[in-house]
């Protein structure tokens, strides 16, 4: 079976409306990572635009077969988001990763999530 993994920042996390392992019960959990970026309330949901130099953002990744990935692309297109690969370690070894989001442009003049945790900030009523 072909496989992929993938890095969830928002509400495919762990406690978020659209949790993975619920809506995709064939996704598996890797394990709980980070990537660097600015993190960005767009009203119910958030965006990430990935920066070396910018905060911690809390995140979680999966496995995934090609059936799911394909559904996630759709879900995904619909927030005009698009699938990136990216590099992310994963008990220290070196993995490669999807991860998806906006346009730069999309973020603009939208609220930063200085925790980099969608779900802390949820919880706490901020979104």
């Amino acid at each position: 079976m072909n496989t992929h993994l993938l890095f969830v920042y928002g509400t495919l996390r762990r406690g978020g409306e659209n949790e993975i392992i619920r809506l995709h019960p064939t996704s598996r959990f890797v394990g709980d990572a980070s990537v660097r970026g600015q993190l960005y309330d767009m009203g119910g949901y958030p965006a990430i635009i990935l920066d070396e130099d910018g905060v911690s953002i809390i995140g979680e990744v999966y496995e995934v077969d090609g059936e799911t990935l394909a559904k996630l692309d759709a879900f995904e297109l619909d927030a005009a988001y698009d699938r990136m690969a990216i590099d992310i370690s994963i008990d220290g070894l070196p993995r490669s990763c999807w991860i998806y989001g906006p346009a730069p442009e999309l973020c603009s003049g939208k609220p930063e999530i200085p925790s980099g945790d969608w779900i802390e900030f949820r919880k706490a009523g901020s979104g």
